[in-house]
């Protein structure tokens, strides 16, 4: 009996009605038993036959009730799906108990936790017409005990009392069952609600960060190597001998400042941006200011799943620097940024139509420290690919001579909750050299160095 509550009480909505299913189960033990005792002790019903039915009739309950508890779950209307299927089980406690009353009305009581087990098993209209069948074959049953055709108000009223009790009972299980689901979804809500307030307060700190960042490095860094390159002006205008040196302390620091303020404009944009798009579409604006900038394009797959700011971080560094790397070295015409949505990750694919190279000598020559000024010195490809692993996630190059690079960055994420995600219908065709830039589908990841 514990096992079976256990097994009804398993969520919130169950434990409220948990004394009405305690009656029923405690009803269906002890009033066949008494009512065994009463037609052994009060009757002339033979002791093994009383017994026997009453044994019958606890049994068939129990095994019923004990494989719905192995799969409980609950219909749209609130009553238990009892898997039997439970109209099946329903009729044979009833067919059972019905015959324990005509071996003696002594089991007539047994009609009170039958009620319930109607009320909660049944759908709507079923539970009506076998309420009503219950009701009037307890009224009935001492029509056939006594063998006379009149009734006292007791035996009348008794099950008709028990029948409405059960249905005021089961009305208030199924309102108690509706205001447990309502808090529920409130619950859920006010949850939901929470976690976009916590999404928003960390937005705005990292918008807050940058900001602060940017401002800092202006007053700071970029200050200071613009004062760098003022005195070594003075100093060479000052002592000519030393203007071959000087020049190159000028170079150097102007360089610098340039990518400082670079730094700084790139954090300055990125203020107010909340999604991984508008990260990467300001990568394109900022690539597009510079001289020479090949045709670039962000095309978007599937549908956007929201991402950790150090994940949108992470890919807009990448996008950044093989961006750089095109600008530099690809003598592209055409870039495309493919940024699409996965189920369980997502990847961004850099395509060019440029010169080309080949992976595997950038990944060996980059080992040893003399790579090719393509990917500078395959540094940068090394550093991308640990900034991934540290996200878990993978670089992988596809790239020949002469026929362009697609690189894929990807980052994995959980699996989307609900079918509102779609992710890319299909694999997507390889670039052609110095042709309209088709991203293609990631190659095989290599291993983070």
């Amino acid at each position: 009996m514990r096992a079976l509550k256990d097994g009804l009480d398993r969520d919130s909505t169950d434990t409220l009605a948990a004394p009405l299913r305690i009656a029923m189960h405690l009803g269906f033990l002890l009033l066949p038993t008494v009512g065994a005792l009463r037609a052994i002790t009060t009757s002339d019903t033979p002791k093994a036959l009383a017994i026997t039915t009453a044994a019958l009739l606890v049994t068939v309950y129990a095994l019923g009730a004990e494989r719905a508890m192995r799969r409980p779950s609950r219909r749209a209307d609130g009553t238990l799906d009892l898997q039997l299927p439970a109209g099946g089980w329903v009729t044979a406690v009833t067919v059972v108990w019905m015959g324990t009353t005509i071996v003696s009305a002594a089991f007539v009581w047994v009609a009170f936790p039958l009620f319930f087990l109607v009320l909660f098993a049944l759908p709507r209209v079923t539970r009506v017409i076998a309420l009503a069948i219950v009701a009037i074959w307890a009224i009935l049953t001492p029509l056939l005990a006594h063998e006379q055709w009149a009734l006292g108000i007791g035996e009348i009223m008794g099950p008709m009392v028990g029948a409405v009790f059960s249905l005021i009972a089961h009305a208030v299980y199924r309102r108690l069952l509706r205001e447990s689901d309502r808090n529920r979804r409130l619950l859920a809500q006010l949850r939901e609600a929470q976690q976009d307030l916590a999404d928003s307060e960390r937005r705005k700190g990292v918008v807050e960060e940058r900001q602060r960042l940017a401002q800092d490095l202006h007053d700071t860094l970029a200050q200071g190597l613009n004062s760098i390159v003022m005195q070594s002006r003075a100093a060479a205008a000052v002592h000519p001998g030393a203007a071959t040196e000087l020049d190159g302390i000028e170079n150097t620091a102007r360089e610098n400042l340039a990518e400082a303020r670079r730094i700084v404009r790139d954090l300055a944009d990125r203020a107010g941006e909340s999604t991984l798009e508008q990260s990467l579409r300001t990568v394109i604006a900022a690539a597009e200011r510079q001289p020479g900038a090949p045709g670039l394009e962000l095309r978007v797959d599937g549908s956007a799943r929201e991402l950790e700011p150090a994940q949108i971080e992470t890919l807009h560094r990448g996008a950044q620097s093989l961006v750089a790397n095109v600008l530099r070295h690809a003598r592209a015409e055409r870039c495309v940024l493919t940024l699409a949505w996965w189920e369980d990750r997502v990847s961004l694919d850099v395509a060019d139509d440029g010169i080309g190279f080949d992976p595997a000598t950038v990944t060996t020559r980059a080992a040893s420290g003399n790579g090719p000024e393509r990917v500078d010195g395959g540094d940068g490809l090394r550093l991308l690919r640990r900034r991934l692993a540290s996200a878990d996630g993978t670089v992988s190059i596809d790239s020949a001579p002469g026929e362009g690079t697609t690189v894929g960055l990807v980052l994995p994420l959980e699996p989307a909750a609900g079918p509102e995600t779609t992710a890319p219908a299909e694999p997507r065709a390889p670039a052609a050299p110095h042709a309209a830039v088709e991203p293609r589908a990631p190659a095989v990841p290599e291993e983070a160095p």
